[in-house]
């Protein structure tokens, strides 16, 4: 029978591939690791990034050196130029070097990240693992959001998705992954199913970030339901791209016809069966 991994040998991994944007994060953590870091084996991969983040922004707060920090985050992926990029660390590194990102060569910048940043990962799991504070889980989301390194000028904005596809200021393919991961609510019919609806001569599944943008809508609209639910972004498009009809999804839509675009994020039927052959 194969020995179950340890936490210490997990939490030297998770750099690996594509990082903290990596398909499986919480498979790659493994059960002892989520344990001992509090997060749930039936979290929402979007909150498991989060708690992930403060965590490692917690073990790299001990180094005062400006370009471990550059470093490590290239390591993991976090404001990288292409998250979602199928690359790996050395790859990352070599860019950032290549880049100028860094006063230092690739040699230096993996014996920083491997033999100074990861022994103190390490080391960092024997101790009390304080609560992740909901000030640090908001803080995460919008790094997440806008793709950007702890430490860096932090944007003053709403957080998560819903900000993300607001201010347009995230890189496209990580708010997309971050819709696929995160739970969605919207109209569903008496089996569970998304309503489509038909603004614009096509069909659009419509779907709400968070539950409040979902009743603000209903109130506004008077729209009668037969019930609502709530999904993760990825079961809405292999819905929408299984059905009959080409079915698009409307995310955050306005309840005010021509207003709100700002706010509103569509995605096409020919996005959504792209989307669908990655999930």
């Amino acid at each position: 029978m194969r020995k179950r991994e340890r936490p210490e040998d997990r939490v030297r991994r998770i750099h690996a591939r594509n990082g903290l944007w990596q398909d499986g994060l919480s498979r790659a953590l493994g059960p002892d690791l989520l344990a001992r870091w509090g997060i749930g084996e039936d979290a929402d991969a979007s909150r498991v990034r989060e708690i992930v983040l403060v965590r490692l922004n917690r073990v790299l707060a001990q180094f005062s050196e400006p370009e471990l920090s550059v470093i490590v985050w290239t390591a993991y992926n976090v404001g990288a130029a292409s998250p979602d990029e199928k690359s790996g660390v050395v790859q990352r590194l070599e860019r950032l070097v290549e880049e100028g990102g860094v006063d230092c060569g690739l040699r230096t910048c993996t014996r920083r990240f491997y033999e100074k940043f990861l022994p103190a990962l390490e080391k960092s799991l024997g101790a009390v693992q304080r609560p992740v504070t909901d000030e640090e889980l908001d803080q995460a989301s919008r790094r997440l959001a806008g793709n950007s390194r702890p430490g860096a000028p932090e944007p003053a904005v709403q957080d998560g998705l819903s900000a993300a596809i607001r201010r347009l200021r995230a890189p496209v393919e990580p708010v997309l992954k971050m819709f696929l991961d995160n739970t969605v609510h919207g109209p569903a019919d008496d089996d569970g199913v998304p309503l489509a609806a038909k603004p614009g001569g096509i069909e659009w599944f419509c779907v709400f970030t968070e539950e409040k943008l979902l009743t603000g809508y209903q109130e506004s609209t008077g729209a009668n339901w037969p019930r609502t639910c709530r999904w993760t972004g990825r079961d809405v498009v292999r819905t929408a791209a299984g059905r009959i009809l080409p079915t698009g999804v409307l995310i955050n839509p306005s309840p005010v016809v021509g207003t709100g675009i700002e706010a509103t994020l569509p995605l096409p039927p020919e996005e959504i069966a792209r989307l669908a052959r990655d999930c």
